[in-house]
């Protein structure tokens, strides 16, 4: 119930952008460009497993985007060696990185359908968390540990900039005037801000909270997140139907 009601409100939100971006729309009603450049998408990529947005033009080469970007998921008892020790470990992840965003496009090279984009988020989490034990006993000087016995280190990396900048670049079309879907690639970047770093442990391995402020000091300068996504768009008022 709670996790339905967290996704209630974003798309809220949502709706109001779309009708504000309507309403910016029918006030350009004597620019003829805009007739049939409006549109729905989904998308999928770095910042969303899934994401809706809406599309409609602000000027000839120029549209407006309302987004929502569900980013939200658990990883439970993953083991992995990776690749290269002996000892198994058990890792939990959590992924909690949804988004309200809105863009807007600006073609800059027609041949190559190239757009400039711009654009904020608004993240409601904004966090990555985490755990990770071993899976098996441990043998030191000849004496088995169990794992609850050594205990696990548990953390995380939380960006605390709601509002984070979006740039990038598109390829593709977000709308045409004479066909109903198209497909399109966004990459670009969000501007998070410095993360900060929280880190602890259980039984023998715990007190390491003092290991986060050098966690954070050494990341600092991961300030930017990688964008990649995938949209496929649905033209809702194209001039001609083929």
């Amino acid at each position: 119930m709670i996790r339905v009601l967290s996704l209630i409100k974003p798309i809220v939100l949502l709706l109001c952008l779309t009708a504000v971006a309507e309403g910016y729309g029918q006030s350009e009603v004597l620019r003829p460009v805009d007739t049939g450049r409006h549109s729905l998408g989904i998308f999928t990529g770095s910042t969303a497993l899934f994401g809706i947005d809406y599309v409609r033009a602000v000027g000839p080469k120029t549209w407006l985007r309302s987004c929502f970007s569900y980013m939200d998921f658990n990883v439970r008892d993953w083991e992995t060696n990776f690749n290269r020790y002996e000892q198994y470990a058990s890792i939990n992840l959590s992924v909690r990185n949804s988004s309200l965003n809105l863009l807007v496009d600006h073609l800059i090279f027609p041949k190559l359908n190239l757009r400039l984009v711009t654009g904020v988020g608004l993240f409601f989490m904004n966090d990555f968390s985490g755990s990770i034990k071993l899976r098996d006993p441990l043998k030191i000087n000849d004496i088995y540990f169990e794992p609850d016995e050594l205990g696990y280190v548990y953390g995380g990396l939380r960006y605390n900039l709601k509002f984070n900048p979006y740039f990038g670049v598109a390829l593709g079309r977000l709308v045409h005037p004479n066909r109903r879907l198209t497909v399109s690639l966004d990459m670009g970047t969000f501007y998070k801000g410095a993360p900060e770093i929280f880190i602890n442990g259980t039984a023998l391995i715990r007190n390491n909270e003092h290991n986060a402020e050098i966690l954070t000091n050494n990341m600092s300068g991961y300030r930017w997140f990688p964008v990649f996504n995938l949209r496929f768009g649905y033209s809702i008022d194209p001039k001609d139907n083929p």
